[in-house]
């Protein structure tokens, strides 16, 4: 990881939490957004987790294991799990992963 990783959480109302990360997504930081991400999903009220990842510069294949395993704890708490703002490498990443879809991958920002 060349640059600095964080994270920041905000209640965006009606039971979405967004999660704006920061920073590369590479395997140092991927087993921290994944507790981060199952920590959002099990918050009672949740229903809906936005990953806004506007200011990754990149991201690599444990990130994009961190963004299932986030997306598979929702999914079994009933809850909807969506990735926002993929762009550059990031979205690429995604589409060769073939996670895309199933991450529910936009380009622009997520409304709930």
């Amino acid at each position: 990881m060349t640059g600095p990783f964080t994270v920041c959480k905000h209640d965006d109302g009606d039971g979405v939490v967004r999660i704006m990360v920061s920073g590369e997504i590479d395997h140092d930081v991927s087993e921290a957004l994944s507790i981060i991400l199952i920590n959002a999903a099990e918050q009672s009220g949740v229903r809906h987790v936005v990953v806004d990842l506007a200011t990754v510069p990149f991201l690599g294949a444990a990130g994009v294991r961190s963004l299932l395993t986030g997306r598979q704890v929702a999914v079994r708490r009933g809850r909807a799990f969506s990735v926002a703002n993929t762009h550059g490498i990031v979205g690429d990443t995604l589409r060769a992963a073939g996670v895309a879809g199933i991450l529910a991958a936009q380009t622009g920002a997520v409304t709930a």
